[in-house]
């Protein structure tokens, strides 16, 4: 193998890359990925305190990395963000977009407020940060790498729960982002989506601590467990690196073969 081959397929020295959602569990992995990958990282959410805290740990582990602070269901605030990252760094040249929420209510009790919450955190906000992205992908000439965060959801329901606002806006986003990699793809953005299982983070540790809900689930995943945060920043480091060039418009199931079998 020729030296530098690794680094040259998969390396992201000089890129910028934006991680809405990025304090979580699954964005934090994300962005302590890209940055040891060298990505210059901009830790991205509504808490000011969480994105200054995870910047200033990459700072001080000899990485480089930018807190900004916004609300993902604000449209002026997203474009706001995006444009002061922009000005910051000079560029942007990656998108991983790790913002979901759900509001769980069977289809029955289902209410406008809940369905109109998950549809906006899962979907409507992920349009308008790839369009503010892209804005500045496109204007410095060069493209770059989208990654949007969905769900084993986007193609299966689930039993038992109430799922529907979530399904809905997890399956929305998967098309959505077909058609904007159909339509950027002349500007040379790629746009992926990773649509795990369930990954072992905080928001659905209450889940998770069920037995009977835990060993239901992994039962019918072929290979017997859930997925973890780091699993899917893998995922999510080869769709925004250059190895993945000619891929887009595509989901990408992070799911433990749980897609193949049902």
């Amino acid at each position: 193998m020729p030296d530098g081959f690794l680094d040259k397929q998969f390396g992201l020295r000089g890129k910028v890359a934006v991680v809405p959602g990025g304090y979580g569990g699954i964005g934090e992995a994300v962005c302590r990925g890209l940055a040891a990958a060298g990505a210059k990282i901009v830790v991205a959410g509504r808490s000011l305190e969480r994105t200054k805290a995870l910047a200033d740990t990459l700072n001080g582990a000899g990485y480089e990395a930018y807190p900004a602070a916004f609300d993902a269901n604000d449209i002026p605030q997203i474009r706001a963000m995006m444009d002061e990252v922009a000005a910051y760094f000079g560029r942007i040249d990656i998108l991983v977009n790790c913002i979901g929420l759900n509001r769980e209510e069977k289809a029955l009790d289902i209410t406008e407020e809940n369905f109109d919450t998950v549809m906006t955190g899962n979907l409507k906000s992920a349009l308008f940060l790839a369009q503010a992205a892209a804005k500045h992908q496109i204007a410095g000439g060069v493209g770059g790498k989208q990654v949007h965060l969905g769900s084993v959801r986007t193609l299966l329901a689930l039993r038992g729960r109430g799922y529907a606002a979530y399904c809905a806006a997890k399956g929305g986003l998967s098309i959505m982002c077909k058609q904007l990699a159909a339509e950027w793809a002349g500007d040379k953005i790629n746009v992926n989506v990773v649509a795990p299982t369930f990954v072992r983070t905080e928001q659905v540790a209450h889940m998770l601590s069920d037995p009977t809900f835990y060993a239901n689930l992994t039962a019918r995943i072929p290979l017997g467990r859930i997925a973890e945060p780091e699993e899917v920043m893998q995922a999510a480091l080869f769709l925004v690196s250059p190895a993945s060039n000619f891929i887009t418009g595509q989901t990408l199931y992070l799911d433990g073969g749980i897609t193949a079998t049902q």
